[in-house]
């Protein structure tokens, strides 16, 4: 079998980590920006190593993003307000 790369592109990504704590529970999460997603955070979970894809607007669907980040029935309304903070419509600047 050939592989054959289509495409390649370099970029500088800004990651941001975050340990969250609930009442109940503990949550590692990354966001990182990529200009390949249409303005939209990779948001990571480490504990389960899955990825998707959220922006501000995404944030009520929790259907879509609970689940696969590991996110609790109890404290998805913490986390909604949550990524409605962190979620920027544009991303996040380097401050230094």
């Amino acid at each position: 079998m050939k592989l054959e790369i289509l495409s390649e592109e370099k970029e500088n990504q800004l990651l941001h980590y975050f340990c969250l704590i609930s009442n109940n529970h503990r949550y590692d999460l990354t966001i990182g920006y990529s200009n390949h997603f249409y303005g939209k955070a990779m948001v990571t979970s480490i504990q389960s190593g899955k990825m998707v894809l959220l922006c501000q607007e995404d944030t009520d669907t929790d259907d879509y993003w609970a689940d696969r980040l590991g996110i609790e029935k109890e404290d998805i309304p913490e986390f909604q307000e949550f990524f409605r903070l962190v979620l920027q419509t544009r991303p996040f600047q380097e401050q230094y």
